[in-house]
């Protein structure tokens, strides 16, 4: 199944885009689109890494299902005070 992930930031600069759509296979792990969107833009395979996904508005568990029609976020680590 295809699905589209928002991209913010630094990460959005390095792949030139706001948004990846990529391909997992159907019943697919919040971990298995990380997996899928590092390999995709290898630019940001190492913030992928450390960053966090967000499902539908909420931060996702690793082993959280994802959906087709789910709105996925990559979150990148934020520093700052």
């Amino acid at each position: 199944m295809k699905v589209k992930v928002l991209l913010f930031g630094p990460e959005r600069d390095a792949v030139g885009a706001s948004s990846v759509v990529v391909e997992v296979a159907h019943g697919a792990s919040a971990a298995d689109v990380l997996g899928a969107l590092a390999s995709q833009c290898p630019s940001i395979a190492n913030a992928v890494r450390a960053a966090r996904l967000a499902v539908n508005g909420e931060f996702a568990q690793r082993d959280r299902r994802v959906l087709e029609n789910d709105e996925c976020a990559l979150i990148g680590l934020v520093s700052g005070g």
